[in-house]
């Protein structure tokens, strides 16, 4: 068997071969295409909601636009990535990084593993970093430090991370995160109409049409909003209708931008130049705030462990950790070992990073753009073409690989000085 074949046998979906004639056939051992919208918005939605009206606060009202268009980019992004699975019509491939590997050879699958691997870690750790911090502010108590409650909330993440072994066992949780998701909004937007008026911010704050200094940190920010590429190969191969896949992303991502924009414009309306992220900080600390509070707790559990999982499911694909290979006891030993590890990691870095808002710019500049706006369309170039695409769909790919370069490469700029800034601060105090 030469090299060609024995790379095409390691890139079935799921460790079998495909049907080479359909592969976009009807799994009726998968979930619906429901649960895979619940997936996506779950995945998506949430945390980053909580920072778009300080994404506003940075660039501006123009956020709004930069909004709808990361909007319009992340789904053309996301059906073009899903089309370089299926790029040969022999079979589908494992993930991102065998995208990746089939387009540009190791660098490419070195580069999109850096890239996924910031965003599949990062993500976690943010999550980590905000519900302690909610936490602590909930349950105020000396006895307890900020950086116990962040490893609480590990242990919590991690109890469905190590018990559930797919995504598709992972997927009932995305229901209530995204209900969730719902819920924290309607409490984000109570709170900034009763502070409308608030003497606090009344005639205090001011709002910027555009701050172009601070634009590429604000799509960065912004693209966290839309960080679902990491795991879209997992929730497609976990639904029973593959050729769904673009009406469900496109409905998926379209109610996430409602949520965003109705949380977003009172937000920033009221708040203005005195945004925090989360925004959770500057609401009315009353019941209704502290219910917000309690939610987002919840979709944290409940998002974290969707995002470790697809990073589990490659570390095993890549170790070969399978029953098959393994036999059933060391192979449930080795998969909760690899995913004990992994949020002890995540945990770890919380406790040393826990700055929610500039992490979060950090982590949309470092990760999101690359993976969102860049390489899908490189990717897409180099194993389908770009000479069949209209001259139009040309310039729109060249947007939006330009925006994504020049947001990862000053974005993450200006979120590593921010987060020198905020280290140097706490050693002041």
């Amino acid at each position: 068997m030469d090299k060609q074949e024995v790379f095409e046998a390691m890139s079935v979906m799921s460790d079998k071969e495909s049907d080479a004639t359909d592969l976009l056939a009807e799994r009726p051992e998968q979930g619906s295409s429901f649960l895979a919208y619940a997936n996506v918005v779950c995945v998506v939605a949430g945390t980053g909601t909580l920072g778009l009206p300080y994404a506003l606060m940075m660039g501006g009202w123009i956020g709004v636009g930069i909004l709808l268009l990361s909007l319009l980019m992340s789904i053309y992004t996301a059906i073009l990535l899903m089309k370089c699975l299926y790029y040969n019509g022999k079979y589908r491939l494992s993930s991102y990084q065998e995208v990746g590997r089939h387009a540009f050879g190791r660098a490419g699958l070195i580069a999109v593993w850096f890239f996924h691997t910031s965003i599949v870690i990062g993500a976690p750790v943010m999550y980590l970093i905000l519900a302690g911090t909610e936490m602590n502010t909930l349950v105020h108590t000396d006895a307890i430090s900020l950086k116990i409650w962040i490893w609480i909330c590990a242990a919590i993440i991690a109890v469905p991370f190590v018990l559930m072994k797919t995504l598709k066992e992972v997927a009932v949780m995305s229901v209530f995160g995204a209900l969730a998701t719902f819920v924290l909004v309607i409490v984000a937007v109570r709170g900034s109409v009763m502070d409308l008026h608030n003497p606090e911010y009344a005639g205090r704050v001011t709002h910027s049409n555009v701050i172009l200094a601070n634009l590429p940190t604000t799509v960065a920010s912004i693209s966290i909003c839309f960080g679902g590429n990491v795991v879209y190969m997992h929730v497609e191969e976990a639904m029973r209708y593959p050729k769904s896949w673009n009406r469900v992303v496109a409905a998926a991502l379209a109610t996430c931008s409602v949520l965003y924009v109705v949380t977003a414009v009172p937000g920033y309306l009221t708040y203005g130049s005195m945004a925090k992220s989360p925004i959770l900080a500057n609401l009315p600390q009353d019941i209704a705030t502290k219910i917000g509070t309690v939610v987002i707790i919840i979709h944290v559990i409940l998002a974290a462990p969707i995002l470790l999982t697809s990073f589990a499911l490659e570390l095993e694909r890549l170790f070969d950790i399978t029953v098959a290979r393994r036999g059933k006891i060391m192979e449930r030993m080795w998969r909760s070992l690899i995913r004990l590890a992994t949020i002890g990691i995540c945990g770890g870095i919380a406790c040393t990073v826990p700055y929610f808002g500039d992490f979060l710019s950090l982590l949309g500049a470092l990760g999101n753009c690359t993976l969102i706006f860049v390489l899908p369309i490189l990717c897409y170039f180099k194993l389908v073409g770009w000479r069949q695409m209209r001259w139009y769909e040309l310039i729109w790919c060249a947007v939006i690989v330009a925006i994504g370069l020049v947001s990862a490469v000053i974005g993450s700029m200006d979120a590593i000085k921010a987060l020198c800034v905020d280290f140097q601060n706490d050693q002041g105090n």
